[in-house]
């Protein structure tokens, strides 16, 4: 059980109803006593005045007394006491944290069982929250009760936070002696998962019991340099110090020699220290000599010198823990130079990108403000540097940051608050406008959010979230182009370039082409039904009565089926018919068991989308797709083919376009005859070469000959169309590589670390097990299955905010998506 520093409540002034309650005398005293933390006599006098007046109202509650009485009592190692108090408090009402300080109290006075008992019953009660629900696990596990916590986290998962679930997870591998699982499970905790855990020490021992004393000892720090002697990082914690020692004893190397660092004399470690920061500048090391000055600063008047160098050391170094990834480093550096004078306004800007990074909202909110009074100072001081036109935008943006900072604290209204005093300075910043945005598109009003965020990003706003919410918007609106166009235009600005060179295939396309009903049918099944297509789809997934037979088809209630489809076209224009025409001829062609009424069924919706030319001509390429993976005949598509191309410009493409779709259903050689026609006419036609490549399987010699060929002509001509093509063909080819890999769709379901593991070992051995000698693979196996699954989305990492999202994402797998927008962080309806 974690014994982690108590959560001190602080003394609230004003009761529910709005009763300035510091106006009465008894309240006055109360709050006295609180404050010199004489909480026995804070009781009695509770219990004095209550004599006389009943209803009296004040502030703490009694019962959160109590718990602060248990907590001084526990403090002072009186266990007894304190686990009274706790229980008065649980007398009180005060569930949850009670119950914790109470069960700690009785694992100090070795009962165990009565402690268990007590969180088991709150557990089940459901008084205990996600913060406090791991203290159940953790004495079920000093109990040795695996089978319980494997139940309760695998049939009650909600009830614990995801780092929790990784924390259990990775002890339960070590029981089972499973290093290597336990370790990925730890790796996967960036926090402490209550106040005072350390996860660094699960780390180090993993690495221990799996034998890797390497890698340990750099997390321990016995490798580090030679001059960082402020303090090793084993030294940092009583655990690590023993994980170190243990270390040594069994391995001998390194040696631990702490007293070189620690000196008794304080002159002594201090000369040791002064050098070593001198030494490690030298080195061009600010990070590690901040360190050091910062842990000797007390006595640093013995080197005045140090002095000199303070400011600009911490400033380097904040600079290199920053490029290095270590904002919490750069935040403990740059924060005590801004009581320095004169006030940086520059450190001051650095600084809030490190509290965004940190997650330190509060400590944003006092920076933000501590910049807004000197930026107001020094406008009235200096109004010939700050005139109207830059002072007033600059103000404006600093009341919107401060707005972001009031969001991330879930505190709406003061970020309100925030818009609207930027709005009277200056209604015209972009920064205020994509704000404005932001808000409109939490009440979803995306349209209005679309036009605000635009016109931000125009102006010149380049805050990421306003991007992200531009995306998010479209997303929400279903509009894929306009994203891809907001994308094309603003996405320089904010990190995103991939848009040009990506490969996007509708989702419905996707999923049939898979060839495989279960992964069709997972595909398309919990999906947005914005698209049409999708939907049809959806429609014959749900009307599918029967399993897939040995030849991987479905039997399909047609009668259903149809009656869908028919409500479904009544709904959409004629342009939107186009896709979901072929989709549902695609389907039933592919998946659809050869019934009675399945082949007229087929001809019917084939008939459809050809009438559908007669006003869209582009519904001629869908039919002429369709044709060439139904028919086995060159003949049948020979008639309505030629009155097709007669029609086009560049027949030569059109063919290729045709014979690039239909590629994608099946292995298609119907239109041979007609590929090598054209080519004859155009034999330098990169996209031709292409498209005849993709008749031949794979593993012929022809098939790459040929593309390859194509490539070539189509890079040395700079054919953006063609070249397009070919991106398209690698994507579709890595992602029939990554099918013939997965196991079946069903073997994802309940998945969890205990079985996760054979997975990805089922799916390694199919992608180089005939590429890797035996022993060799066996050696790199461990390797390459943390490498996969740092690679895939974490399936078992349910964040509150994804608590509802139990399918996994088979997306991830088959596509290379574009980027998703992220939420915006601490935005929240």
């Amino acid at each position: 059980m974690a014994k982690h520093e108590s959560k001190h409540h602080s003394p609230k002034h004003v009761s529910s109803t709005g009763t300035k309650l510091a106006e009465n005398p008894f309240q006055v005293k109360l709050q006295e006593l609180l404050k010199q933390k004489k909480y026995r006599q804070a009781l009695e006098e509770i219990k004095k005045n209550q004599r006389s007046h009943p209803d009296i109202e004040f502030t703490p509650k009694e019962s959160e007394i109590w718990l602060l009485r248990g907590q001084q009592e526990f403090q002072k190692q009186d266990f007894k006491q304190a686990e009274k108090s706790f229980g008065r408090a649980l007398q009180l009402g005060l569930a949850g944290e009670a119950h914790y300080w109470q069960a700690r109290c009785l694992l100090e006075l070795n009962q165990l069982d009565v402690a268990l008992n007590l969180l088991r019953e709150a557990f089940e009660a459901g008084n205990l929250t996600k913060d406090y629900s791991i203290s159940y696990l953790k004495l079920l596990l000093l109990k040795g009760d695996i089978a319980t916590v494997e139940q309760l986290i695998n049939q009650q998962s909600k009830r614990f936070s995801a780092a929790q679930l990784h924390w259990v997870r990775g002890v339960i591998a070590l029981k089972n002696e499973q290093p290597q699982a336990a370790l990925t499970s730890f790796q996967k905790i960036k926090r402490p998962i209550t106040p005072g855990d350390l996860p660094n020490a699960w780390l180090v021992y993993s690495q221990q019991v799996s034998g890797s004393w390497s890698a340990a000892a750099n997390l321990l720090g016995l490798q580090s340099s030679r001059f960082t002697f402020g303090r090793p990082k084993y030294l940092e914690h009583p655990i690590l110090e023993r994980l170190a020692t243990s270390q040594q004893a069994k391995t001998g190397e390194p040696p631990l020699n702490p007293q070189n660092l620690e000196q008794s004399d304080q002159v002594i470690q201090d000369a040791i220290s002064a050098l070593a920061i001198v030494q490690l500048i030298n080195d061009g090391n600010h990070h590690d000599a901040a360190h050091v000055l910062l842990r000797m600063e007390r006595c640093a008047d013995r080197f005045p010198e140090l002095n000199i160098l303070r400011t600009s050391l911490l400033t380097l170094a904040g600079q290199q823990a920053l490029n290095q990834g270590q904002a919490e480093c750069a935040e403990l550096f740059w924060q005590p130079l801004l009581t320095e004078k004169p006030f940086n306004p520059q450190l001051a800007v650095n600084l809030l990108e490190v509290f965004e990074v940190t997650d330190s909202e509060q400590e944003r909110r006092r920076l933000l403000t501590q910049l807004l009074k000197w930026l107001e100072q020094e406008g009235k001081q200096k109004p010939q540097e700050w005139p109207a036109e830059r002072l007033k935008p600059t103000l404006a943006h600093l009341h919107c940051r401060m707005a972001d900072a009031y969001m991330a604290l879930d505190r709406d209204r003061a970020a309100l608050g925030a818009l609207q005093q930027a709005e009277r300075i200056c209604p015209t910043s972009p920064e205020l406008l994509g704000r404005k945005g932001l808000f409109a598109a939490m009440e979803e009003n995306y349209t209005e959010a679309i036009a605000l965020i635009t016109q931000a990003i125009e102006g010149g706003c380049r805050y990421q979230e306003i991007y992200d919410g531009l995306l998010s918007c479209w997303d929400e609106l279903g509009d894929k182009q306009a994203r891809n166009e907001a994308r094309r235009r603003f996405g320089k600005h904010f990190g995103d370039f991939s848009i040009e060179s990506e490969v996007e295939v509708l989702p419905w396309v996707d999923a049939i082409s898979t060839l495989s009903y279960p992964f069709f049918s997972r595909l398309v099944q919990g999906k947005e039904q914005k698209d049409p297509a999708l939907r049809a789809c959806q429609i014959f997934v749900n009307a599918v009565q029967s399993s897939p037979n040995s030849g991987g088809r479905v039997s399909l209630n047609q009668k259903a089926a149809t009656e869908a489809w028919e409500a479904l076209l009544e709904q959409i224009s004629g342009n939107e018919q186009i896709f979901v025409l072929q989709a549902i001829a695609l389907s039933i062609h592919l998946f659809a068991k050869r019934e009675k009424g399945i082949a007229a069924l087929t001809n019917q919706y084939l008939q459809k989308l050809f009438n559908l030319s007669a006003e869209h001509p582009e519904a001629r390429v869908a039919h002429l797709v369709v044709l060439a993976v139904k028919e086995g005949s060159p003949q049948k598509l020979e008639s309505p083919l030629r009155a097709y191309l007669d029609t086009m410009p560049q027949p030569g493409n059109a063919l290729a376009n045709i014979q690039l779709q239909a590629r994608r259903f099946g292995w298609i050689t119907t239109l041979i005859p007609a590929l090598e026609e054209a080519l004859r006419r155009e034999p330098q036609n990169p996209l031709l070469l292409l498209a005849r490549a993709t008749t031949y399987h794979l593993n012929q010699p022809k098939y790459e000959q040929l593309k390859q060929e194509g490539f070539e002509l189509a890079r040395r001509l700079q054919d953006a169309k063609a070249l397009q093509a070919f991106r398209e063909e690698q994507a579709f080819l890595a992602a029939k590589e990554t099918q013939s890999i997965m196991p079946d769709p069903e073997k994802f379901d309940n998945l969890n670390m205990s079985n996760i593991d054979d997975l990805l070992e089922g799916m390694l051995k199919k992608l180089f097990g005939s590429k890797i000698p035996q022993a060799e693979f066996e050696k790199m196996l461990p390797e390459l299955k943390q490498m996969m699954l740092n690679s895939m989305p974490n399936f078992l990492d349910d964040d509150e905010e994804e608590d509802d999202e139990s399918e996994i994402d088979l997306d991830f797998i088959f596509r290379s998506l574009p980027p998703t927008s992220r939420k915006p962080k601490g935005r929240r309806r």
